[in-house]
């Protein structure tokens, strides 16, 4: 048998990947790189039940958004760390499988991380409302930079114990491990159409061709990138923040394209991100009394169930214990046992 290359190279199985057996697919997941779409995508290659993702109580904005929610809904994908180490040791590009993932420049990620997580407040920490990076809520171009920029000088996700393992805002290499993993290509989210082309190719060599992916677009940042973000050094303390991945992909981003966007955004998109942000609240606040409610169904369910056991224990005694009548036929042939032993002691 001729040596193959093997998928990992002395990593662990990272938990960020979907692997579709029978399609020869391994998808690695990196956040805010089209994330949301590619898992959908995975999703009904994969055969999953798409209507299991909506059926949570996570305060996702969106039904696109539960995509996200936990990892347990998906029935047909596991992770490469929950296959057995003969399987795992099976799947290699040369193998025919195509391994995949899709990284974006940081500037955007980072933009779209905090505007997401913290502007627009999109299913995420509340314990920070008193710190002074902590935005608020969206009521001009100005305010909404000036935010921004003290959040990337503050850097939380280097000290704080709980962002400082938020992928979001972690380096993207850090999912990616592009020494650790044997892809077929990793991609840029600009170069999302020779993914799909490049699958599609795949699909045809594994005997599944298709016509068209499943690919729903989401996108919870109403405030598109402009080059008013990044002036004044955003861009180079960013380059500084991100270095581990420019070094890994950095040919691959221009800072000048990015330059090159709209002046600035318009009245109505500041206010849909102030929308946002109300709304993305209150939906926490349903959340979290919807949790409460199934945590408080669960301890009546198990009180029930003890209530249930007791009575269980209450019958069963119930039902060993003898009548009255027999307990008295029981003493008067006891009693009659006793008398003809006595009778039986003075024979002898």
């Amino acid at each position: 048998m001729t040596a193959h290359t093997p998928l990992l190279n002395g990593i662990n199985p990272p938990g960020n990947s979907f692997v579709v057996r029978d399609l020869k697919i391994v998808y690695m997941s990196v956040t805010k790189a089209a994330c949301t779409s590619l898992r959908w995508m995975i999703a009904d290659l994969a055969g999953e039940d798409l209507d299991m993702f909506p059926r949570t109580l996570g305060a996702q904005q969106s039904r696109l958004m539960t995509i996200h929610g936990a990892r347990w809904r998906w029935q047909r994908t596991p992770q490469l760390g929950q296959l057995a180490p003969e399987e795992l040791a099976e799947i290699s590009v040369d193998n025919g499988w195509f391994v995949f993932a899709v990284v974006r420049d940081p500037w955007s990620r980072i933009w779209s991380a905090w505007q997401s997580k913290f502007l627009v407040r999109h299913n995420y920490y509340e314990g920070y409302r008193d710190e002074p990076w902590y935005p608020s809520v969206a009521t001009s171009q100005e305010q909404v930079i000036k935010d921004f920029r003290t959040f990337l000088e503050a850097r939380p996700w280097l000290s704080d114990p709980q962002l400082s393992t938020d992928v979001h805002f972690l380096p993207q290499v850090v999912s990616v491990r592009p020494q650790g993993v044997n892809y077929s290509r990793i991609y840029d989210l600009r170069d999302l159409g020779t993914l799909f082309d490049d699958l599609k190719a795949h699909l045809a060599s594994v005997g599944r061709p298709v016509q068209e992916l499943y690919v729903p677009r989401a996108n919870e940042t109403p405030l598109p990138l402009i080059p008013a973000v990044l002036a004044d050094g955003v861009a180079d303390i960013i380059l500084e923040l991100y270095a581990d991945d420019f070094t890994a992909f950095g040919d691959r981003w221009d800072r000048d394209e990015l330059m090159r966007g709209d002046a600035s955004w318009t009245d109505d998109a500041i206010a849909s991100a102030a929308y946002q942000t109300t709304a993305n609240e209150r939906i926490n606040d349903l959340s979290k009394q919807a949790r409460d409610f199934r945590k408080q169904l669960r301890h009546a369910k198990a009180e029930v169930r003890n209530l249930r056991r007791e009575l269980e224990l209450v019958h069963d005694a119930q039902a060993r214990r003898p009548s009255a009548r027999v307990r008295r036929r029981a003493a008067r042939v006891r009693h009659e046992l006793a008398g003809r032993l006595r009778s039986r002691r003075v024979e002898r």
